[in-house]
């Protein structure tokens, strides 16, 4: 007699309520305003959000269920849909600096920890800024210097790295707290 798997049937399961979420998520992705729009990086970021989640959620499923093709393939169609929503938002004004780095990093096909360990940061701020955290003044420089040394080794762009412009308020944000603090050194070396 065979033994009761709790586990059958669960891969179909994840994968139904996956496709679910994409489709909402697809449907937010295009709803979004044009990157131009104020409104844009705080409504790409609430579907990201969402999507980190759903991207956790398939990991640990396809970790722990009986293995299955179609959660994998869930599992990549959440990831290639992320990284295609981070890059639309790495290259819009207001992009954080977590934004620009996942997007340099992916395109290097560089894990978060070793870009962090290119410039001798710690190993999950990358994580922390790739989800919204913000670095600290000491940080926000080596990790603008990373960003750069990355995207030229992926052949972005050339070496001289610029963020894309922030407007002097995006979406409700002073362009300090938008920019992680970044253009405080210049303003200072300026006067």
């Amino acid at each position: 007699m065979a033994e009761f798997d709790p586990h059958e049937g669960e891969a179909q399961t994840i994968v139904s309520l996956a496709e679910a979420a994409m489709h909402m998520y697809r449907a937010a992705i295009d709803s979004l305003p044009f990157p131009e729009d104020k409104k844009f990086q705080k409504r790409a970021e609430v579907v990201l959000t969402g999507m980190r989640k759903l991207r956790a959620a398939l990991t640990e499923a396809a970790s722990h269920s009986r293995p299955s093709p179609t959660v994998m393939m869930a599992l990549s169609d959440v990831r290639r849909r992320y990284d295609d929503l981070m890059e639309r938002a790495a290259d819009a004004p207001g992009a954080t600096l977590g934004q620009q780095l996942y997007n340099a990093r992916i395109h290097a096909k560089l894990t978060a920890q070793e870009a962090a360990y290119g410039v001798g940061l710690p190993p999950d701020l990358p994580d922390e800024l790739e989800t919204g955290g913000t670095a600290s003044d000491k940080e926000t420089p080596l990790v603008q210097q990373l960003i750069a040394a990355i995207r030229a080794v992926a052949g972005l762009e050339d070496v001289d790295y610029s963020p894309p412009p922030v407007e002097e308020h995006v979406n409700g944000w002073a362009e300090a707290l938008a920019n992680n603090g970044a253009g405080e050194e210049e303003n200072a070396a300026a006067h």
